[in-house]
Protein backbone atom coordinates (compact mmCIF):
# COMPACT_ATOMS: atom_id res chain seq x y z
CA UNK A 1 0.00 0.00 0.00
CA UNK A 2 1.12 3.62 -0.30
CA UNK A 3 1.31 5.56 1.96
CA UNK A 4 0.51 9.41 2.45
CA UNK A 5 1.87 11.71 5.39
CA UNK A 6 -0.64 14.81 5.20
CA UNK A 7 0.03 17.74 7.78
CA UNK A 8 -3.69 18.30 8.63
CA UNK A 9 -7.10 17.14 7.95
CA UNK A 10 -7.97 20.23 6.39
CA UNK A 11 -4.59 19.23 3.64
CA UNK A 12 -7.23 15.50 3.65
CA UNK A 13 -10.18 16.89 2.53
CA UNK A 14 -8.46 18.42 -0.74
CA UNK A 15 -6.82 15.09 -1.58
CA UNK A 16 -10.11 13.08 -1.00
CA UNK A 17 -12.15 16.31 -3.03
CA UNK A 18 -9.69 15.79 -5.66
CA UNK A 19 -9.90 11.95 -5.71
CA UNK A 20 -13.72 11.91 -5.65
CA UNK A 21 -13.86 14.62 -8.57
CA UNK A 22 -11.32 12.48 -10.51
CA UNK A 23 -13.66 9.43 -10.41
CA UNK A 24 -16.85 11.19 -11.16
CA UNK A 25 -15.26 12.29 -14.45
CA UNK A 26 -13.50 8.66 -15.02
CA UNK A 27 -17.04 6.86 -14.21
CA UNK A 28 -20.09 7.16 -15.99
CA UNK A 29 -23.66 6.23 -13.79
CA UNK A 30 -23.43 5.52 -9.96
CA UNK A 31 -20.67 5.63 -7.77
CA UNK A 32 -20.49 3.85 -4.88
CA UNK A 33 -18.88 5.11 -1.83
CA UNK A 34 -18.23 3.23 1.80
CA UNK A 35 -17.78 5.25 4.83
CA UNK A 36 -16.66 3.92 8.50
CA UNK A 37 -18.09 5.71 11.47
CA UNK A 38 -16.44 8.34 13.97
CA UNK A 39 -14.18 11.19 13.43
CA UNK A 40 -12.35 10.31 10.85
CA UNK A 41 -15.42 11.26 8.60
CA UNK A 42 -15.88 14.59 8.61
CA UNK A 43 -13.33 15.60 6.47
CA UNK A 44 -14.42 13.47 3.83
CA UNK A 45 -17.99 14.54 4.05
CA UNK A 46 -16.76 18.58 3.62
CA UNK A 47 -15.18 16.63 0.68
CA UNK A 48 -18.24 15.28 -0.61
CA UNK A 49 -20.33 18.44 -0.15
CA UNK A 50 -17.89 20.57 -2.16
CA UNK A 51 -18.81 17.88 -5.45
CA UNK A 52 -21.30 19.39 -7.84
CA UNK A 53 -24.81 18.57 -7.60
CA UNK A 54 -25.03 16.28 -10.40
CA UNK A 55 -22.04 13.93 -8.99
CA UNK A 56 -23.93 13.94 -5.78
CA UNK A 57 -27.28 12.68 -7.25
CA UNK A 58 -25.44 9.90 -8.41
CA UNK A 59 -23.52 9.16 -5.27
CA UNK A 60 -24.28 5.83 -3.32
CA UNK A 61 -22.82 5.63 0.70
CA UNK A 62 -22.57 3.06 2.00
CA UNK A 63 -22.33 3.00 6.41
CA UNK A 64 -20.31 -0.51 6.65
CA UNK A 65 -20.34 0.40 10.73
CA UNK A 66 -23.23 0.94 12.83
CA UNK A 67 -24.09 0.47 16.66
CA UNK A 68 -27.04 -1.14 17.66
CA UNK A 69 -26.90 0.88 21.20
CA UNK A 70 -26.81 4.27 22.43
CA UNK A 71 -26.44 6.71 19.52
CA UNK A 72 -25.95 5.33 16.10
CA UNK A 73 -23.31 6.09 13.51
CA UNK A 74 -25.31 7.21 11.22
CA UNK A 75 -27.23 10.32 13.38
CA UNK A 76 -23.45 11.14 13.84
CA UNK A 77 -22.78 11.41 9.87
CA UNK A 78 -25.74 13.18 9.54
CA UNK A 79 -24.69 15.79 11.54
CA UNK A 80 -20.75 16.02 10.23
CA UNK A 81 -23.02 16.73 7.17
CA UNK A 82 -24.09 13.20 5.28
CA UNK A 83 -28.05 15.19 5.58
CA UNK A 84 -26.67 18.07 3.50
CA UNK A 85 -25.20 15.26 0.81
CA UNK A 86 -28.87 13.19 1.23
CA UNK A 87 -30.59 17.00 0.69
CA UNK A 88 -28.58 17.02 -2.62
CA UNK A 89 -29.56 13.85 -3.84
CA UNK A 90 -26.85 11.46 -2.28
CA UNK A 91 -28.45 8.43 -1.21
CA UNK A 92 -27.67 6.18 1.84
CA UNK A 93 -27.47 2.05 2.96
CA UNK A 94 -26.23 1.28 6.46
CA UNK A 95 -25.13 -1.93 7.10
CA UNK A 96 -27.92 -3.83 9.15
CA UNK A 97 -28.34 -7.43 10.61
CA UNK A 98 -28.74 -10.58 8.27
CA UNK A 99 -29.57 -8.31 5.31
CA UNK A 100 -26.78 -7.34 2.32
CA UNK A 101 -25.56 -3.97 2.48
CA UNK A 102 -24.54 -4.19 -1.67
CA UNK A 103 -24.65 -5.86 -4.85
CA UNK A 104 -22.67 -3.44 -6.09
CA UNK A 105 -19.09 -3.53 -5.67
CA UNK A 106 -17.42 -0.28 -4.26
CA UNK A 107 -15.44 2.15 -5.87
CA UNK A 108 -13.80 3.89 -2.76
CA UNK A 109 -13.53 2.37 0.98
CA UNK A 110 -12.65 4.75 3.38
CA UNK A 111 -11.60 3.34 7.34
CA UNK A 112 -10.23 5.06 10.40
CA UNK A 113 -8.22 2.92 11.85
CA UNK A 114 -8.61 1.94 16.02
CA UNK A 115 -5.73 2.33 18.88
CA UNK A 116 -5.82 -1.21 18.61
CA UNK A 117 -5.93 -1.25 14.78
CA UNK A 118 -9.47 -2.19 14.43
CA UNK A 119 -11.48 -1.41 11.53
CA UNK A 120 -15.53 -1.06 11.34
CA UNK A 121 -16.32 -2.93 14.14
CA UNK A 122 -14.04 -6.01 13.63
CA UNK A 123 -11.57 -5.94 16.30
CA UNK A 124 -8.28 -8.11 17.14
CA UNK A 125 -8.68 -11.75 17.40
CA UNK A 126 -12.12 -11.63 15.47
CA UNK A 127 -10.60 -13.50 12.17
CA UNK A 128 -11.02 -15.30 10.39
CA UNK A 129 -14.53 -15.68 10.92
CA UNK A 130 -16.93 -18.39 8.94
CA UNK A 131 -19.57 -16.31 7.90
CA UNK A 132 -20.24 -15.94 4.06
CA UNK A 133 -22.85 -13.18 4.93
CA UNK A 134 -22.03 -9.71 3.82
CA UNK A 135 -22.63 -8.50 7.48
CA UNK A 136 -22.02 -10.13 11.16
CA UNK A 137 -22.74 -8.86 14.59
CA UNK A 138 -20.44 -8.46 17.36
CA UNK A 139 -22.20 -8.89 20.46
CA UNK A 140 -19.73 -7.87 23.01
CA UNK A 141 -17.07 -5.12 21.54
CA UNK A 142 -14.36 -4.52 23.70
CA UNK A 143 -14.92 -0.70 22.55
CA UNK A 144 -18.57 0.31 24.02
CA UNK A 145 -21.19 0.10 22.88
CA UNK A 146 -21.02 -3.51 23.02
CA UNK A 147 -23.23 -4.88 20.53
CA UNK A 148 -22.82 -3.52 16.89
CA UNK A 149 -22.97 -4.60 13.47
CA UNK A 150 -20.87 -4.91 10.84
CA UNK A 151 -19.65 -5.50 7.57
CA UNK A 152 -17.98 -8.70 7.77
CA UNK A 153 -14.04 -9.90 6.26
CA UNK A 154 -16.00 -11.98 3.54
CA UNK A 155 -18.30 -8.47 2.83
CA UNK A 156 -14.83 -6.19 2.59
CA UNK A 157 -13.27 -9.19 0.40
CA UNK A 158 -16.35 -9.09 -2.10
CA UNK A 159 -17.49 -5.38 -2.17
CA UNK A 160 -14.13 -3.92 -2.46
CA UNK A 161 -11.61 -6.05 -4.56
CA UNK A 162 -11.34 -3.78 -7.11
CA UNK A 163 -12.26 -0.29 -4.55
CA UNK A 164 -9.63 2.22 -3.99
CA UNK A 165 -9.20 2.00 -0.10
CA UNK A 166 -7.87 4.64 2.11
CA UNK A 167 -7.10 3.67 5.59
CA UNK A 168 -6.88 6.20 7.79
CA UNK A 169 -4.65 6.80 11.12
CA UNK A 170 -6.08 10.30 12.17
CA UNK A 171 -4.54 11.85 15.64
CA UNK A 172 -1.61 10.54 18.04
CA UNK A 173 -3.07 8.23 19.65
CA UNK A 174 -2.78 5.71 16.39
CA UNK A 175 0.34 6.08 16.67
CA UNK A 176 1.00 2.25 17.78
CA UNK A 177 -1.30 1.13 15.25
CA UNK A 178 0.52 2.39 12.79
CA UNK A 179 3.71 1.48 13.23
CA UNK A 180 2.47 -2.43 14.15
CA UNK A 181 1.37 -1.91 10.71
CA UNK A 182 4.30 -0.52 9.17
CA UNK A 183 6.57 -3.34 10.83
CA UNK A 184 5.05 -5.90 8.63
CA UNK A 185 4.65 -8.39 11.70
CA UNK A 186 1.06 -8.97 12.61
CA UNK A 187 -1.78 -10.03 11.11
CA UNK A 188 -5.78 -9.54 10.24
CA UNK A 189 -6.22 -11.79 13.67
CA UNK A 190 -4.23 -9.50 15.86
CA UNK A 191 -4.03 -6.42 14.01
CA UNK A 192 -7.10 -6.09 11.87
CA UNK A 193 -6.26 -3.18 9.61
CA UNK A 194 -3.56 -5.15 8.30
CA UNK A 195 -6.06 -7.52 6.34
CA UNK A 196 -5.77 -4.88 3.49
CA UNK A 197 -2.00 -5.56 3.37
CA UNK A 198 -2.23 -8.72 2.81
CA UNK A 199 -4.58 -9.25 0.55
CA UNK A 200 -4.85 -7.74 -3.15
CA UNK A 201 -6.31 -4.76 -2.50
CA UNK A 202 -5.71 -1.53 -4.07
CA UNK A 203 -5.40 0.93 -0.45
CA UNK A 204 -3.63 4.42 0.68
CA UNK A 205 -2.26 4.79 3.78
CA UNK A 206 -3.01 8.28 5.29
CA UNK A 207 -1.38 9.31 8.55
CA UNK A 208 -2.71 12.47 9.66
CA UNK A 209 -2.14 14.91 12.97
CA UNK A 210 0.74 12.84 14.06
CA UNK A 211 3.36 14.66 15.46
CA UNK A 212 6.94 15.40 14.13
CA UNK A 213 8.55 12.24 14.60
CA UNK A 214 5.94 9.88 13.20
CA UNK A 215 7.72 6.98 11.69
Amino acid sequence: MNIERIDTTSDFEYILRDDLLSLSQEKQGPLHIALPGGRSVSPLMRALLSLPEETLGRTHLYLVDERLEGERNEDTLREAGLQAALDQGATLSVVSEGNILSEDPFDRLYLGVGEDGHIASLFPGSWPSDTEAQTMIVKDSPKPPKKRVTLSWQGFLTLAKEAKIYLIFLGEGKREALTRLLSGKEDAHTLPCSFFVHHPFHGTIIVTDLREDTP
